[in-house]
Order: C-alpha cells, then structure tokens, then sequence
C-alpha cells in the first residue's frame, strides 16, 4: 500500500527528531518537529471516533514512535501520524512550482473530471472549462448538483478523463483502490494539504500532479490549527506547491505563491 512507502520515507528522515507540538483542531491536524518543520492533515472530524487514546503523551515523543500510529486503523491516531509523515517530508526547491493547481492540470470542453473530496472553491473553474463534472464524497453536500455518494465511484470514475483527488484518500486508506478504478489515459492530480509531498513515490502511480502545501510560519498555523481554522484560514502561513511529474502539464508561468 501506498501508506506504507510514505511510512518507509518518513523513518529514513525520523532519526533525532521528537514532537514539539501538536493540535488536533476541527479542520485540520498540525505537527510540529523539534526541528521546526511542521505537517498538516485533514482532522475528517465526522469520522471520528472518541476518545482519543493519547491525551497528553504526545510532545516529546520520538518520531518514531508516533509515526508507527499513521498505520493505525482508527482515524485519529492515523490523522497524527499522517500529520508527522507531512512534517518529516521537506520539498526540493528547484522541482516545485507555486500556485493554483488548476494553473497546470489542463480542463477542456472534452474532458470529464471526477473529484473525489468536496473542493468548493475550485468547483466554479472547472465547470466552466469541463465537459462533465462528477463530485464524490462520503457524505452528501447540500445544493451541490455534481455530488455521488462514494459508492459510485467504481461506477463512474473509469469514465473520467482527469481525476482530482484528496489527499486523505491515502490516509484513509482508499487510494490504492481509487487508482484501480481510473483509465489508463486518465490525468491524476492528487491534491489539498493532507497531501504527502513525496513525488518519487507517487511518480510510480502515475499520478501527473502532487498539489499540496509547505508551512513557511509553524507557530502561526498551530495558533489557526487549534482555533478551527481551515484553508482558508491559513493565508501567508503557507505556500501552496505543486510538482509535476508529467512535464507536458507545466505551463510556462507560475502561479502565485499563496492560497
């Protein structure tokens, strides 16, 4: 599985490192590294269980330990090793482009795309570029006329032409079978801040292009994390970074560096 690969990745970078910090918001998750570097996930509140079985026994651990719970088959342990993988995965300056994801996956009228994860704010854009646009989510979004429930996804994803998918998939354990489900002309950009930034993993799953984001202010995406801030919340504390790895994707401007 794909969980296990970032798994591996992430130990080879772990040794030394503890946990400084951590807050498990409503929105999203932020670890932080004794080192500075700071990782985000998706908290996916409405899958919680409770309690958490950790309280208090966090900060100062080992990475190495809390990165054994990323495997974990209840969500919120998952969530926070997910949170550390992030963390302990630091991006290569000179193959990231800034900017909007939909600045390099090209849409056309011909195309039809399935987004797995409800991303609002890019939904506008791609309606008027697509063909057909199909949204899939475990649970139903109200007036959204592109939503399926999750179910469909077998059912409609091989006849989608792009694919745009959440990087939670990975942790919640549902992109190994995503992927089975695509064509194989399909265009795969995996994307969002759950997203691991690890492209010679993804690379070999042929997926086109990572889109997800680097923290340039950790304590300040701790201080938004733990109030229930969420992307768009998140401002200058981030950058939002992209790698390609289908070049015939790139386009010949980069995007802007914020969300």
């Amino acid at each position: 599985m794909i969980i296990d690969e970032l798994f591996l990745l992430a130990k080879e970078r772990a040794k030394g490192k503890t946990i400084a910090d951590v807050r498990i918001g409503l929105k999203y998750t932020a670890v932080m590294l004794n080192d500075g570097n700071c990782g985000l996930t998706a908290t996916l509140s409405r899958q919680l269980p409770y309690p958490f079985p950790y309280p208090g026994d966090i900060i100062g651990k080992d990475v190495l330990d809390i990165l054994k719970i990323a495997k974990s088959i209840k969500i919120l342990p998952s969530i926070v090793g997910a949170a550390t993988i992030n963390a302990l995965l630091k991006t290569n300056e000179r193959k990231i482009v800034y900017g909007n994801v939909l600045n390099y996956l090209k849409i056309s009228k011909e195309d039809v795309v399935g987004i797995v994860g409800a991303f609002i704010p890019l939904m506008p854009a791609i309606r008027s570029k697509a063909k057909k646009l199909y949204v899939f989510d475990r649970y139903p979004i109200a007036n959204l006329k592109e939503y399926h429930p999750d179910w469909a996804e077998p059912l409609i994803l091989p006849q989608c032409s792009i694919a745009i998918i959440s990087g939670t998939s990975i942790f919640n354990r549902t992109i190994d079978q995503l992927l089975s489900y695509l064509n194989n002309d399909c265009k795969i950009a995996l994307i969002g801040p759950t997203t691991p930034l690890a492209p010679d993993i993804f690379k070999k799953y042929k997926i086109d292009i990572l889109s997800g984001v680097k923290v340039v202010d950790a304590k300040k995406i701790l201080r938004i994390v733990s109030q229930g801030g969420g992307t768009r919340n998140f401002g200058s504390s981030v950058e939002q970074v992209n790698f390609i790895l289908d070049n015939q994707l790139l386009h010949e401007k980069n995007g802007s560096r914020r969300l």
